[in-house]
């Protein structure tokens, strides 16, 4: 019986300890995250791809025995683009530093694909294999999306070998445990497929859930501080930022100051002046292009990621 009561208690503590205002990061977000700076986790840490673009091969495999490969300069002679698009982990936690925004060269991945779905389409999965073993799988849907890509450089560069070289998958709207780095086969299929992180309990379709994240609250000469962050929004593109300095009684409105996009966090800044000395708590909630606003219950980060606003204390 005690064990119980301790561990209902060490579970509620630590809901406690989550849930709780931490002192501002004081940290600068920029609009684009340096590649050096912009967070990794793998299921193996101390993997390094055994490949080169003159061995590499993706091979591209349908049902009934269709498929083709592409080398790394057929893929890099497709159609090019360059997006914006944000990464999340789905272990983040409410505020958290696991996310980062790049610039991306990428190919569309529907077209791709075509080339080996004919015929009937419901029911079909794509799954994506990774040079260290990871995969994961989504509905052909998702991975014929206007916004699904296959990514080749980063920020001007080409993909570095932590984030995924030489190919990525890049996928709307889901986190990024469902977007495999070191890309060497996509698999077009029927069966009931999942993934490595979903057979170890985490979510299964994984959309992103809406945040908006204080980074910091800097003093001004006039007596002011300017207090800034980011907010995503998945695939829809972030339409308002609100902070609160009473516990959310009240909200006024943050001034976006980089372009908003979909499936890109915007940054944004708020002029704000206290009322009172002392610890101030700060609260900030995003709505999107839709209208939707962010869940602002909270719950934890397993299995489907975490919810609820981020607040932060800043002295006065």
């Amino acid at each position: 019986m005690f064990g119980a009561v301790g561990l209902v208690g060490s579970y509620f503590g630590f809901r406690w300890w989550r849930d709780k205002p931490r002192p501002v990061p004081q940290i600068e977000t920029k609009y684009i995250t340096p590649n050096d700076d912009f967070y990794t986790i793998s299921i193996d840490t101390g993997f390094v791809p055994a490949v080169t673009k003159d061995t590499w091969k993706l091979k591209i495999d349908g049902p009934g025995g269709r498929g083709y490969s592409l080398s790394y300069d057929e893929l890099l002679k497709l159609d090019r683009r360059r997006v914006f698009k944000t990464f999340m982990c789905v272990g983040n936690e409410v505020g958290g530093p696991a996310m980062g925004n790049a610039e991306w060269t990428v190919t569309p991945l529907a077209p791709l694909i075509s080339r080996v779905v004919e015929g009937e389409k419901n029911g079909l999965r794509v799954v994506f294999h990774a040079l260290d073993g990871f995969y994961s799988s989504v509905p052909l849907d998702v991975a014929m999306a206007g916004q699904s890509f296959i990514a080749y450089e980063m920020n001007g560069e080409t993909l570095p070998g932590s984030h995924g070289y030489p190919a990525r998958v890049l996928l709307p709207n889901i986190y990024g445990m469902k977007q495999p780095r070191w890309l060497s086969r996509i698999e077009v299929t029927s069966r009931s497929e999942s993934g490595y992180w979903e057979k170890r309990g985490w979510c299964g379709e994984c959309n992103v859930r809406m945040t908006a994240r204080i980074d910091s609250a800097v003093s001004q000469k006039d007596g002011s501080w300017m207090v800034t962050g980011i907010a995503y929004c998945g695939d829809k593109p972030p339409a308002r930022v609100e902070i609160s300095d009473d516990q959310g009684i009240s909200w006024r409105e943050a001034t976006f100051t980089s372009e908003r996009q979909p499936n890109a966090w915007a940054t944004w800044q708020f002029p704000w002046k206290a009322e009172k000395k002392g610890e101030i708590i700060l609260t900030a909630r995003v709505v999107d292009s839709a209208g939707n606003r962010q869940i602002e219950s909270y719950t934890g980060n397993f299995p489907s990621g975490a919810t609820g606003l981020h607040r932060v204390i800043v002295r006065v």
